[in-house]
C-alpha cells in the first residue's frame, strides 16, 4: 500500500451542479458555504461523458469505468422477472464500485442514494437505496419501503422514520423557492406539488446522512442529491433571463426556483463539512451541468431521453483537505477521475483497467500512486451482491412515472 493522506473522504454528489450558475451566487455572497469550500482547496470542471445519462454517469464516478465495462446504460433495463422493463438496479452493476474496494479492506463505508443503489449493497457499513426517498403514498396511509431499501435490514424502521413526506412541508418551506406562491391556483398549476416532491425528495437523503455522520464511525461516505437536476428540468426555462415565448405571469412566479435550490444545497453542505470535521477531505462532484443561457431549449423533442439535450458537457469539481493545494484551478478533469484519486487519497493502488486517473495534480506534495492490473482479480468479501436478488425487480412503477414526467 501507498501513504495514506486522507483520514477520511466525505464524495457528494450534486446531479447537474453547474459553474455558470454556482459563480454567480458565490460572488454575491449567496452560496458562502461552497465559496469557503473553493477558496481552501481545488476547482475546476468535470467533464461528462456521451450520453450525459445519470446512472450511466454516476456509476462511472463510482467505478473510473466507462459504461461498456460498468454495465450501467441508461435509466430502465429489461426485468426478466416479469417480462418487462424497470428501472436500472445496482445489480446491473458488473464491476467493484469505490464502496466495494474499501470493504475489501475493512474500511468503514456508507453509501446514501447513489444511482442505481438499490437493491442495497451489503458493504462494510450503512447502504440506503435510490429508492428510498420516494413518497408513493398520502401522508395518512402506510409508506413502507420496498425490500433491499437499507443495509443492515436491522436499522430499516429507524430509516424510514427519517423520511420527509412532500405534504409535511409548510408554507414557510415553499416561499424560499416561490414567493409568490399564494397566488398560484394549484387545481389547476401542478407546479408547487412538484416542487415539493423534489424538496422532499432531497431532505430526506440529507436527514439520512446527517443521522449516519453523527451517529456511526466511518471512513468514507458517498452521498447523491438529485434535487438541482430536477429543479432545473422542471424550472430552467423560468430562470433570468426570460426567455422568449415564456409567459411574463409563470416568469414572475417561478424565476427564482433554481437559484433557491442552489443556496438550499449550500447550507446542506455547510451541515456536512461541520459533521464532517476538519481532517475529513470533501470532494463535491457533479456529473454534467445544465444549460443555463441562450442554449437552454424552451421545448424538447419527443423521443426518449430527451431531457439529457438540456445538459452541459461539463459537471463540477471542487475538492479540499489535507495535503490538498488550496485556492487553485485544476484542468483536464473528468468523472472517470474520482475513483482513482479516492483510492490515491487512502494509499491504495489504482487498477490499469480504470479508464480514469488519480489528480495528482492536487496534492501540496508529489505523490505516485500505486497500480495494479485491476481490482475484480482481488479475491475477498466486497460487499457486491454475489448473485442476481429478487429485491427490487418487481417495476417500481413510482419511479417509472417519475422517469416519464421527466421525459425520459
Amino acid at each position: 500500500m501507498g501513504k495514506r493522506t486522507a483520514k477520511k473522504v466525505l464524495l457528494i454528489g450534486w446531479d447537474a451542479a453547474d459553474w455558470k450558475v454556482i459563480n454567480p451566487l458565490m460572488d454575491k455572497g449567496e452560496m458562502p458555504t461552497l465559496e469557503k469550500l473553493v477558496n481552501n482547496g481545488v476547482m475546476g470542471n468535470l467533464a461528462t461523458l456521451d450520453p450525459p445519462l445519470s446512472p450511466m454517469l454516476w456509476t462511472s464516478i463510482a467505478t473510473g469505468k466507462r459504461a461498456d465495462k460498468h454495465g450501467v446504460l441508461g435509466f430502465t433495463e429489461p426485468n426478466k422477472k416479469t417480462g418487462g422493463v424497470g428501472p436500472v438496479l445496482s445489480t446491473s452493476r458488473k464491476v467493484k464500485a469505490i464502496w466495494n474496494i474499501l470493504t475489501q479492506h475493512n474500511l468503514k463505508t456508507h453509501v446514501i442514494g447513489w444511482w442505481p443503489g438499490h437493491p442495497a449493497e451489503p458493504i462494510n457499513g450503512i447502504s440506503i437505496s435510490n429508492f428510498y426517498q420516494r413518497a408513493k403514498a398520502p401522508m395518512d396511509k402506510p409508506w413502507p419501503m420496498m425490500p433491499g431499501t437499507v443495509h443492515p435490514e436491522k436499522m430499516n424502521e429507524l430509516f424510514a422514520s427519517l423520511r420527509i413526506h412532500p405534504d409535511e412541508l409548510t408554507e414557510a418551506h415553499i416561499l424560499p423557492f416561490v414567493p409568490k406562491a399564494g397566488e398560484i391556483d394549484q387545481e389547476k398549476d401542478k407546479r408547487i406539488g412538484m416542487l415539493s416532491k423534489i424538496i422532499a425528495d432531497c431532505s430526506t437523503i440529507h436527514s439520512a446522512t446527517t443521522y449516519v455522520m453523527e451517529n456511526e464511525e466511518w471512513d468514507f461516505l458517498a452521498v447523491y442529491y438529485d434535487a438541482i437536476d430536477h429543479f432545473c428540468h422542471g424550472f430552467m426555462k423560468f430562470h433570468p433571463p426570460q426567455l422568449k415565448g415564456i409567459p411574463d405571469d409563470l416568469f414572475d412566479q417561478y424565476k427564482d426556483i433554481v437559484t433557491a435550490g442552489y443556496k438550499f444545497h449550500d447550507m446542506m453542505l455547510e451541515r456536512l463539512i461541520n459533521l464532517a470535521g476538519p481532517d475529513t477531505t470533501v470532494i463535491l462532484v457533479s456529473d454534467h451541468g445544465f444549460h443555463s443561457d441562450h442554449l437552454r431549449p424552451l421545448s424538447l423533442p419527443k423521443f426518449p431521453a430527451a431531457p439529457a439535450l438540456e445538459h452541459s458537457p461539463y459537471g463540477i469539481i471542487c475538492m479540499k483537505g489535507n495535503h490538498i493545494k488550496k485556492d487553485e484551478r485544476i484542468y483536464g478533469a473528468s468523472l472517470l477521475d474520482i475513483t482513482p484519486t479516492i483510492l490515491t487519497l487512502f494509499g491504495l493502488p489504482v487498477a490499469e483497467d480504470m479508464d480514469g486517473h488519480p489528480l495528482i495534480n492536487i496534492f501540496e506534495q508529489e505523490i505516485k500512486p500505486e497500480k495494479i492490473n485491476s481490482w475484480e482479480d482481488i479475491s475477498g468479501e466486497c460487499g457486491m451482491h454475489t448473485v442476481l436478488t429478487n429485491e427490487g425487480h418487481e417495476i417500481n412503477q413510482d419511479t417509472l412515472n417519475q422517469l416519464v414526467e421527466l421525459g425520459y
